[in-house]
């Protein structure tokens, strides 16, 4: 398993202006294997030989790159699909539940595009987000049955549903081909719940246990964050929490996982 991080672990430096170059540099200098640039890191704003010469230095930087993207309509996945290739990708995220979009529909598009994806050698991946429940998405991959299509594994994003890491875990973890990793303490607030991203290992993630799931089912694991903003979306406080995240989580994954293969 390649572990790296994708550029929502840096969601506030892309914000305030990180090119996906630098994104490169930094990622290959914390000891990341393998990065997914996701729609923040504004792939779609480069043509096909902006594409190659990002996959060029991400080769001389020693980085495998993964691509993902938002929206499960057939041309935005058609466009993610071609962008992956492009960057010589074997992995295409995408979040399918962002635009309205019945399941039955995202799940014929995802047939039409079955013959791109043998083409390319891509694996789609979709992502249990906000919308779609683990259980609904299972039916959307199991249902077109293709080594083609899989799941992008992220232990918190099925909070929205009322849906815990465990059973999204339990839920998705045959079908996964990706994975993301994150953490956050989820708190009583008057009379609801609270979620506010944190350090991994500083919340309620059970760590140890993910890392033995993913690591027996996942080709990769990224790293994410939902920090909060300390001084502002672009203050120096911000970047710099954000970028010690980000080299502390990754150095903590790659303790943990070195630990279970002794």
């Amino acid at each position: 398993m390649k572990i790296g991080l994708a550029s929502f672990a840096f969601r506030w430096a892309f914000k305030a202006g990180m090119s996906v170059d630098a994104f490169l540099i930094r990622a290959a200098a914390m000891g990341a294997d393998v990065v997914q640039l996701c729609e923040n890191a504004g792939l779609d704003r480069l043509d096909e030989r902006g594409l190659r010469e990002l996959a060029r230095h991400a080769g001389n930087l020693g980085l495998a790159l993964e691509s993902g993207g938002s929206g499960g309509a057939l041309g935005q996945m058609e466009a993610g699909i071609r962008r992956t290739a492009c960057l010589h990708g074997s992995v295409y995220r995408c979040v399918v539940d962002s635009d309205g979009l019945t399941p039955q529909a995202v799940s014929d598009n995802i047939r039409t595009l079955l013959p791109l994806l043998r083409e390319y050698g891509v694996v789609l991946c979709v992502e249990n987000h906000f919308r779609f429940s683990p259980a609904t998405l299972r039916r959307i991959v199991t249902g077109i049955d293709d080594p083609a299509v899989g799941v992008c594994l992220d232990p918190l994003n099925s909070i929205a549903q009322l849906i815990g890491p465990e059973e999204t875990v339990r839920e998705l973890i045959d079908l996964t081909r990706t994975a993301h990793i994150k953490d956050a303490l989820i708190v009583r607030s008057g009379t609801g719940f609270t979620v506010r991203g944190v350090a991994l290992g500083e919340g309620q993630l059970d760590l140890v246990t993910y890392l033995e799931a993913v690591g027996s089912r996942a080709q990769t694991l990224l790293l994410e964050s939902w920090m909060d903003p300390v001084d502002g979306d672009d203050g120096v406080r911000t970047l710099e929490q954000e970028a010690m995240w980000a080299k502390d989580g990754l150095a903590l994954i790659k303790k943990l996982t070195n630990r279970s293969k002794q």
